[in-house]
């Protein structure tokens, strides 16, 4: 697997752990249809959360808080 993916994988897992954490149902993850795709939809009570994950290796485009 290519260093971007990895990162990517790795971004996508720990946003689904704080997401885990904080009380949503995780229902999917990189669902798919067609050529779109949807990294993690959840249920955060009668919500339903579409997620799209971004990850980065350094802060040169900020903080992911800010």
């Amino acid at each position: 697997m290519s260093t971007h993916l990895e990162l990517g994988n790795r971004g996508e897992t720990l946003a689904e752990r704080h997401l885990l954490n904080i009380g949503f149902q995780i229902l999917e993850r990189n669902w798919r249809f067609s050529r779109a795709e949807v990294d993690i939809i959840a249920m955060d009570g009668d919500v339903l959360v579409f997620v799209e994950v971004k990850t980065r290796s350094s802060e040169i485009f900020g903080k992911p808080e800010e």
